[in-house]
């Protein structure tokens, strides 16, 4: 997963840094509302961490706002030295996943996250494949079968289309999908994501034939909009 971490001590910010990277999860450290809430127009995060008392305002103001945006459904763990019944109460019922109490414990942060990776990102695999809305995506031959259809992929255009339908509905940046598939950061002056994503959408029939549509959001990447979200307008 790639992890937001909204905390000012910038010793702990690092240090938080490091225990999600020895679970595997990448990060972004922020150290004011302000830059988190700016980075929510290029980027895109599986878990946010926040702190409660920052510089310019506190968490859970910062929690307000994340939840009226259109990334509003990313789950959040508040990791504070806040532990009075009446902050836990007032976070959880903001929409926060979790609560943790400073000092950092990092097995039990660990498996906390985890416990959150397994109930909201979940994913169907079975040996080789993997099942998402009714597509299955052989990990070895780097085919996806559907009713009706079957294709083939290059690697980069397979794990592009996989990371999609595993994060179907939820809008990704043009930041976040290159650097989950190619490593590096998006360049503006490039159309490589671009013309993978239209091979992606073709080949797939994602155009808008089917229950399934993969659109682009305006300034931002793209969504693979499933059956619930189908019909809204671009």
């Amino acid at each position: 997963m790639h992890i937001g971490i909204l905390e000012d001590d910038d010793t702990l910010a690092q240090h938080l840094a490091k225990v999600v990277q020895s679970a595997g999860h990448t990060s972004a450290v922020f150290n004011t509302a302000k830059s988190f809430l700016s980075s929510l127009t290029r980027n895109t995060f599986d878990l946010l961490v926040f702190d409660w008392k920052l510089p310019d305002q506190d968490g859970l103001k910062v929690l307000k706002q994340l939840r009226a945006s259109f990334q509003g459904d990313t789950p959040v763990i508040f990791l504070t030295g806040m532990h009075d019944e009446q902050a836990i109460v007032n976070a959880l019922e903001a929409g926060a996943e979790d609560y943790c109490v400073k000092p950092l414990r990092p097995a039990e942060f660990l498996a906390r996250i985890a416990a959150l990776q397994r109930r909201i990102y979940p994913v169907k695999q079975t040996g080789g494949t993997q099942t998402h809305h009714g597509y299955t995506f052989d990990l070895v031959s780097r085919m996806i079968n559907w009713e009706g259809g079957q294709a083939q992929f290059s690697g980069k255009e397979f794990e592009l289309a996989r990371f999609l339908f595993e994060n179907a509905d939820r809008s990704l940046s043009r930041e976040r999908l290159m650097q989950e598939v190619w490593s590096r950061e998006d360049d503006p002056f490039s159309r490589t994501l671009d013309v993978h994503i239209s091979r992606i959408r073709s080949r797939l029939g994602l155009s808008g034939q089917s229950n399934i549509r993969l659109r682009s959001v305006h300034g931002f990447g793209y969504q693979l909009i499933t059956y619930a979200a189908v019909g809204q307008d671009d």
